[in-house]
């Protein structure tokens, strides 16, 4: 069953508000809207009678449900694997026939001018329609050369970024900043949302135009060694990626704190790489390969590369065990773990030293955002994500 969330909003009576509500917790997720997603910009251009001629190639193919239901291109059971249930020729539409019109080859699709800022980074934002938790948002860009127009195949794209679970932002918002590559010209950003409490993903074709600026050339990153994993750590243990000048004053410090099944020595530096090159102006971890530096699930694999004439330290603070730890009746303490929770399923021992339980889907979603108004028994609208357990 689908919504058209253009007509169900024109319905004015309480019930249609009520049947609005359930559409977007149960069936709707997001989709990119800086910049404008394929599927997105189609659906701000009039959707009955589009102005963009690829637009309207699509509405011809398979009508015009689609643009309406722009935030449901998703397959069920992606569990990561992208490129087995999204064959090449079907990446915008994510392999959902409602969507095929998406896929059509074709070079006028509405591009949106994109640039880097001055670290050469480039904040994406995704409408999040239905919030949830994240295993990784993985961002790729065609290959230069690729001509617009031309058939869209995993063999064209480059991965350029990586994330882990990224907070919502109070306008019901994704921010995903992200080192942009250096291209030119009409090109296909593609992105993938993995979810982390289900096997669902979710697909996003941006039609972009790369025009001025610059982004900073590999080159600017020195290699200044490995970040090696010498064993496994206990959850809620805090990394810290420390970056100091020539004269050792603190330039910058990252930190990522562990949760369940991230604690192992080939799974915690992954984990701490997606949220350094997430955050970090001055230090990227991860293989570099095309001018490009990618997170790996490895211990020895990644390295640290940074601005010249900096250099950097791993500070590693696990949890104080004079404190009470997870185990019995709860999962952890409280944020420690936040990211990995399970609606439904987590219990977690608040700051007030209660146990609370995590909401069945889809209100359980909440319980993953990192905010104070969510904290477990204090935040504002904790009975939002929380009950006591």
């Amino acid at each position: 069953m689908s919504f058209r969330s253009t007509r169900v909003v024109l319905t004015s009576s309480f019930a249609a508000a009520g049947l609005i509500c359930l559409a977007s917790s149960a069936f709707a997720h997001g989709t990119m809207t800086t910049p404008a997603s394929r599927v997105y910009a189609c659906f701000q251009g009039n959707p009955e009678n589009p102005t963009n001629p690829a637009c309207a190639a699509a509405k011809a193919l398979a009508g015009s449900q689609a643009f309406y239901d722009w935030n449901g291109i998703n397959q069920a059971n992606a569990n990561g694997n992208h490129q087995a249930v999204v064959p090449d020729g079907t990446l915008c539409s994510g392999n959902n026939p409602t969507f095929r019109g998406l896929d059509l080859n074709r070079s006028d699709w509405q591009t949106t001018p994109i640039q880097p800022d001055a670290n050469g980074r480039f904040t994406f934002v995704f409408k999040a329609t239905a919030p949830h938790a994240t295993r990784d948002w993985r961002f790729f860009v065609t290959r230069e050369g690729w001509t617009p127009g031309s058939p869209l195949r995993w063999a064209d794209l480059q991965e350029f970024c990586t994330l882990g679970n990224t907070p919502l932002s109070a306008d019901g918002t994704y921010r995903l900043q992200c080192p942009l590559p250096q291209r030119t010209g009409q090109h296909v950003i593609y992105n993938t949302w993995q979810r982390a409490d289900s096997t669902e993903a979710f697909y996003t074709c941006m039609d972009v135009r790369f025009e001025g600026g610059s982004t900073p050339p590999a080159s600017q990153w020195q290699d200044a060694g490995p970040l090696t994993a010498r064993g496994d750590l206990p959850v809620g243990t805090v990394l810290a990626l420390r970056v100091f000048n020539a004269s050792g004053n603190d330039v910058e410090r990252v930190e990522a704190t562990l949760g369940s099944g991230e604690t192992a020595a080939a799974q915690w530096p992954l984990v701490l790489a997606r949220k350094v090159n997430g955050a970090s102006q001055h230090a990227r971890v991860g293989v570099l390969s095309n001018g490009t530096i990618t997170p790996t699930a490895s211990a020895t694999g990644n390295r640290v590369y940074l601005k010249e004439g900096n250099r950097f330290q791993l500070d590693t603070r696990v949890p104080d065990p004079g404190t009470p730890s997870p185990g019995g009746d709860f999962d952890y303490v409280y944020p420690a773990g936040i990211g990995s929770y399970v609606p439904g399923q987590t219990v977690v021992k608040g700051s007030d030293g209660r146990l609370y339980a995590c909401r069945p889907f889809p209100e359980g979603a909440w319980c993953n955002v990192n905010a104070d108004a969510y904290r477990p028994g204090v935040g504002a609208a904790w009975r939002d994500a929380w009950v006591p357990y």
